[in-house]
């Protein structure tokens, strides 16, 4: 008789640690005065959970954070690698040279330049000393040198002019690569 004492008071217990697990895991979530429309799965204040059960969380909005950006200074010579300047030979007066100054030459290039800062365009030049040609030379600008900063593309002609040119070690036709130019810009203050 005492053996079924104990047997029964500890099934009574076992079932009471069951039911007070399951109500445990329960309240948090049907009575901690959030939103009970989730629970009532049946309409009533009461509703039987059947396992197995899942819950589910919604993604909540709780801070918007602006992003700005500091914009750079953006600047472009459209098809820039697609761009050469040829040289051919001119009278030394068509470049503002005197006579004695011969051979002289000079070649220019279109391009196109887009900017979103007011430009002052500039150039650079390079010889290349192994080929030895070139003795004096100088590149200008026969357009405006000064480029909106509006974004849209403004078209300038960059010149190349050379004088005293040393042909002596070179065969008559020739297309020989004399130097480069770098296109340069700085802000227009």
């Amino acid at each position: 008789m005492i053996k079924r004492t104990l047997i029964a008071i500890a099934v009574v217990a076992l079932l009471a640690t069951c039911v007070h697990a399951a109500q445990g895991t329960i309240k948090p979530w049907y009575l901690s005065g959030g939103d009970q429309s989730a629970v009532k799965v049946d309409g009533s204040d009461n509703p039987t959970f059947r396992w197995p059960y899942e819950i589910s969380y919604e993604e909540l909005v709780v801070c918007n954070i602006p992003i700005k950006m500091d914009v750079g200074m953006y600047v472009k010579v459209i098809d820039c690698g697609k761009k050469k300047i040829i040289l051919t030979q001119v009278s030394c007066i068509d470049i503002g040279k005197e006579a004695k100054q011969y051979p002289c030459y000079r070649g220019c290039v279109e391009f196109d330049v887009v900017a979103n800062f007011t430009v002052k365009l500039g150039a650079e030049l390079h010889k290349n000393e192994e080929i030895g040609i070139i003795k004096n030379w100088e590149a200008y600008y026969d357009s405006d040198t000064v480029v909106p900063g509006d974004g849209t593309p403004t078209t300038v002609k960059l010149c190349v002019k050379a004088w005293e040119a040393q042909l002596q070690n070179h065969a008559a036709g020739d297309a020989v690569d004399v130097g480069s130019v770098d296109v340069t810009v700085k802000p227009n203050l």
